[in-house]
This record gives structure tokens, sequence and C-alpha cells, in this order.
């Protein structure tokens, strides 16, 4: 069972206004974004997989509205300065192992903010206090400690700087920051996870590729060094461009954790777009390289190794499904889904015993206009639904789980969110 949905669930029963009739399965959370205040959007999914909205709850701290934070100004026509993919992360939006409490970022003002689910999971804000950098963008948990990966300001756009940062969260939803647990990491991460134990942290970086392991003290602090790195596969002499990890997903095979790890492929080898006109609906002055998988096995002394790199989202390095940036894995844990931002697409693998990764399906279901912009996902707690975010109008696309992990589009949910720039999707029972 992944990490992020391991967790004990509430006994929240309570039905919903407005809801009188029908049975309520999840509720589900967004992050809005929103520049002038952060809030989350919550909708009561029912057992048939449909979305309500359940209403809007301030966070207490500041998004950054259209801006994506590379920091390099407004642009619809620009893929990384549309506001679409406002953090280029994944888990900025967590919650604490009893669903008492949801956890997010804002990285307007650079701050996290804990908020506590209430009687027909109305939200109310506890505590928001300052993250270790300009830009916090993932969280992980694992008991009452928090760890925040957060991006910094460089010389010049975009920032190219990064930390962690520990915090404990009480019973009460309060945080507070612990002391000595900065660590630099030299580079922006993009995304940040306990393995199952929690004995470990691990942290991806974007433009490095680096994914990195951290062993965690007694104390909550981390080693001052990562235990262990390796860099996403980049096979330069074959053509093939840098990977740029975003989201990752782990899950317990065994004795090891196996970590899956998402490439999106969309800058070149010298670090930049490819203009190319036409071929990408969403981005119609820029083209990419089919996008990729990897898997990693992390031992119980968090030495981190490579078992199957660089599996294509398609079956050639060009004309495949492109930009994956968020990856989700089955209840059963034996199936990963990869969300192809720019192609409105969800490729399939299946997970090996050994960590291994053979892609099933290049689209196990796919939006044939490629217009809707596939972001954050999350699977709904008894495994039904898949619920992915669309970052470019504003709604949440919920998919029903079938046979053999393949996909149907049970509805399309809007209601609150801005058309563009929200992120993040968590549920609780």
């Amino acid at each position: 069972m992944k990490t992020k949905n391991n967790f004990g669930w509430g006994l929240l029963t309570a039905s919903l206004l407005g809801t009188v009739g029908s049975v309520q399965a999840d509720a589900l959370y967004v992050a809005s974004n929103k520049a002038e205040g952060n809030t989350l959007v919550g909708f009561a999914q029912q057992e048939d997989g449909s979305l309500e909205k359940i209403g809007e709850f301030e966070t207490g701290g500041k998004g950054t509205g259209k801006m994506e934070i590379f920091d390099g100004g407004y642009d619809a026509t620009h893929p990384l300065a549309d506001g679409i993919d406002p953090l280029i992360s994944a888990y900025g939006l967590f919650k604490t192992p009893d669903d008492r409490f949801l956890l997010v970022v804002n990285s307007g003002d650079g701050t996290v903010s804990s908020l506590a689910v209430g009687k027909d999971y109305q939200l109310e804000a506890v505590s928001t206090v300052k993250a270790a950098a300009a830009h916090p963008l993932s969280i992980a948990v694992s008991g009452d400690l928090v760890y925040v990966a957060s991006a910094g300001k460089g010389p010049t756009p975009p920032p190219f700087t990064g930390n962690l940062s520990g915090f404990r969260i009480d019973s009460d939803g309060k945080l507070s920051p612990i002391e000595d647990s900065i660590r630099d990491l030299g580079a922006r991460p993009s995304c940040v996870a306990f393995t199952p134990d929690g004995k470990h942290l691990v942290v991806d970086e974007l433009v490095t590729g680096l994914v990195k392991v951290f062993a965690v003290g007694k104390e909550g602090r981390l080693s001052q060094e990562p235990v262990s790195q390796v860099a996403s596969p980049h096979a330069k002499e074959e053509g093939r461009w840098l990977a740029i990890p975003v989201g990752f997903d782990l899950v317990q095979k065994g004795e090891s954790t196996v970590v899956l790890v998402s490439e999106a492929r969309f800058l070149n080898n010298q670090g930049e777009l490819r203009k190319e006109e036409g071929k990408v609906p969403q981005a119609p002055l820029y083209s990419w390289q089919t996008s990729s998988t990897s898997s990693y096995l992390i031992d119980s002394e968090g030495k981190i190794k490579l078992v199957s790199g660089d599996v294509l989202t398609g079956k050639e390095q060009e004309g495949g499904q492109i930009a994956n940036c968020w990856v989700e894995i089955s209840a059963d844990g034996d199936t990963l889904w990869a969300a192809n931002a720019l192609s409105s697409s969800l490729s399939s693998y299946q997970i090996g015993d050994e960590g291994t990764l053979t892609l099933r399906d290049e689209a196990t279901f796919k939006d044939e206009k490629e217009t809707l912009f596939f972001s954050d996902l999350y699977l709904n707690s008894d495994g039904k639904y898949l619920n992915q975010l669309i970052g470019n109008s504003g709604e949440v696309l919920v998919l029903k789980v079938g046979a053999e992990d393949t996909l149907e589009k049970v509805g399309l949910y809007g209601g609150g969110l801005p058309e563009i720039g929200a992120y993040g999707l968590i549920s609780v029972k």
C-alpha cells in the first residue's frame, strides 16, 4: 500500500448538508492558490464517484495566482509561465495519518498551514508558520513529524536553490518548527515523501534530476547529508532529454521500498524548450519528447538503486504521451498510473515484486482533443475512483477503476476553483 494513502481512516461518517438521499464515500479537497488568500475547496464524493461542493475554506496564507514559482513573469503562451502548473511539484496538499488535519503550502507568502477537519467535513484554519525558503512546494508526514520541501530565490529567475525543514504537529493541529532541522539541497526540489516505516525521507530535484534519501533521527532531524542518492536516467548520447522528475509515489515490496518517479522530458540537453509549432494543442509553439517513469529500490539502510530506468509512456522516444509529471499507485500496489499533462492521458504500468516497471497501456484513458491539463491525481480511500485535477479548467475528472485497473470516465466536476492555478488533491474518509 502506498505511503500517502497508507493511513488509518478516521471515523467521520456524517452526511453532508444538501446530500440527503445519497451516500458519501469521501471528502475531496483542492487548493485554489488564490493570490489574495489561498483557500481549500471541498467536495463530497458520493458512492457513485460524483462530486458535490461542500464549501471553500481560508488557509491563512497566500497563493501565487497566475504566477508560477519559476518567478519568470506571466505569459499565457509559455508552458512554464502560463500559471496552469503553479508549483511544478507534488504533495502541496497533504494530511495527517488520522485524517484529522490537512496541511497545505502557501507559496505566495512562503507559509505552511494546518486546518482541522470538523463536522460535515468543514475546515477550520489552526496554524500558519513560515517555511524555510520563499516557496514551499511539497509536504511529507509521518506520525506527528512534518517535512516541507521549499525553493528559494536564486540571483536570477528561475530559482535553483532549495531546502528541507521539519515541524511537529500536535494533537490540536498546531505546527512548531524543529530546531536545527533545515537541510540545504543546493537545488530546487519538486516532491518529498517518507518511506512507509518513517525511517527515511525521499526528495527529488527538478532540473538536476537527483533523487536523494535522508535518514530520519530520533529527534526528527534528518542526517546532515543524504545517506544515498541517484541520478535520473539520461541517455544523452542517444539523444534523450533531461529527465525533469516532478511527482513520485512509493510502495512497499517485501523488505524494500519501491520509489516510482515521473519524468517529464520537456527540456532538451541545453536546458531549453524545443520550438516546433502545431504539435501540442496546449502549447502550440513547442514540442516534447515522449515522457517516462523510472523505478528505484530503497533498502532498510536507505541505500537507493535504479531498477527500471526511463520506461517510456509510448513506443518510441518521440511521438508518445508527453509531460508525465504526476503518478499514483493502485490500491493493491501493482499498478502505477502516470498523468501525462499535455497529452490529456493516463498511462498504466505493471509494478513487479522486485520493483520492476513495465508499460501496460500507453493511454489507458485519454481525452482525444488533448486540451485538458492532467495535473495532480489521487485515489479515493477504497480504491474505486481515481480523481484527476484538470489544471486549465478548474475541474476534477473522476475515473472509475475497473478490472485490471482500467479506467472509465464518471464525470467532470467543478465549482469554486479558479480556471487555472489550482493544485493539490487529497481525500479524507
